[in-house]
This record gives structure tokens, sequence and C-alpha cells, in this order.
């Protein structure tokens, strides 16, 4: 996985697996698609629940919004890693939780959304006098450079920070340690269970 995640061991199940004639290539690589969804469910998905809204289809498939926002390039034949890839387009102010504005005049005032440890300012802004008060894009206007609202333009939703960002909010010294366990711990039951099914032994 392309946090900094290492592996420790591999070279003396090499040689057990080795013994029995087994490759230690499978196993490497179920064991890393098998963390990487783990940590994917476990890390970001369940911690970023409260922060993005979820559809009743989505909130029946287990946090399935949030999981389209962070892909899995699994490891495979020709490529031992595995990695979480988060997506760093902004997203909707409006399929956030929680967002609010401050205002800055009559018919202006900043956009935050709620996130991880408080509020994040988003790119766009609100007109407290107008109905519905709804989160709009700023526009740029290429005659003067300056960020302005025009109003033949289509109104776009103003949007939010990325998952990528909220990912590395995530992805500290306390997720390392915890990818790094559950990755050790996956390859160790896996070595185990090929030892057990083609060596003879027992194993879970």
């Amino acid at each position: 996985m392309d946090m900094g995640v290492r592996l420790v061991g591999k070279e003396l199940a090499r040689a057990r697996l080795a013994q029995i004639n087994r490759s230690i290539d499978p196993v490497l690589r179920g064991a890393l698609n098998t963390t990487a969804t783990k940590t994917r469910t476990e890390r970001y998905v369940k911690r970023m629940g409260g922060v993005f809204k979820s559809s009743i289809l989505g909130a029946r498939l287990g946090g399935s919004d949030v999981r389209g926002k962070l892909t899995i390039k699994r490891a495979r034949k020709g490529r031992m890693n595995s990695r979480i890839i988060p997506s760093s387009s902004g997203v909707r102010v409006d399929d956030y939780r929680r967002w609010l504005f401050e205002w800055v005049s009559p018919t202006r005032a900043r956009v935050y959304v709620m996130g991880l440890r408080g509020k994040k300012l988003a790119a766009g802004f609100v007109n407290p006098a107008s109905v519905g008060q709804k989160p709009l894009a700023t526009r740029g206007d290429k005659r003067t450079a300056n960020k302005n609202y025009r109003r033949n333009l289509k109104l776009q939703t103003a949007m939010g920070p990325s998952m990528a960002y909220w990912f590395q909010q995530l992805t500290g010294a306390e997720t390392i340690r915890w990818t790094n366990t559950f990755l050790r711990q996956e390859f160790e039951r896996r070595v185990r269970r090929e030892i057990a099914r083609y060596g003879g032994g027992t194993g879970s």
C-alpha cells in the first residue's frame, strides 16, 4: 500500500513456503489486497461516513458512496503492491452532511463545510439575500481576472475539499501502525494456511 507500510518477515516466509514448493507471491498479493480493502473500510469509509451524505442504497451497501471516492489499485502478477487512491475531484458542498456560511456583506457570505476537525473553507459563496441561500461556485471573469459571479453563466454548486484532502488528514501514524499490524497478521495467517494445506500441518 502506498502509505509507507512495510512487511516484516517476508524472507523467512519465502523460505518456509519454498520447503513445500509453494511460491510466496500469491500469498503476499492476497494479504496486500485484503489489507487495502480492510483499511479503506475501517480507517477511511467508517470515519468519513459522518462527513459526506449517503444515499439510501449507499447506506444499505455499507457506505458505498464514500467507498466510490477511494479506489483500490490491487496487487496482481507483476505488481506486488496495493494502493488506496483517493479522488482528487472536489466534492459538492451540498453532498456534505453539514455546511454553513458566514456573512461578508449583505449579498456575499463565505461557505464552509464541516469536516473531521471542524470547518473548512469551500470554493464558493452564498448570497444571504437570495431565496434558498444556496452555495454557489465563484466564477472567474477573464476580462478583469477577478473572481466575480456572472449572471450569463449557468449557476454551479460550490465545491468543498476533495476526498484526497480528507485522506491526507486521516493518513497519520496511527493509521499506518494499524495497517502495518493488520498486514502482518493477515500475511502470517495466509502463510500458515498455505503450509497447513500443502505441508501436512494445521492452520487457520
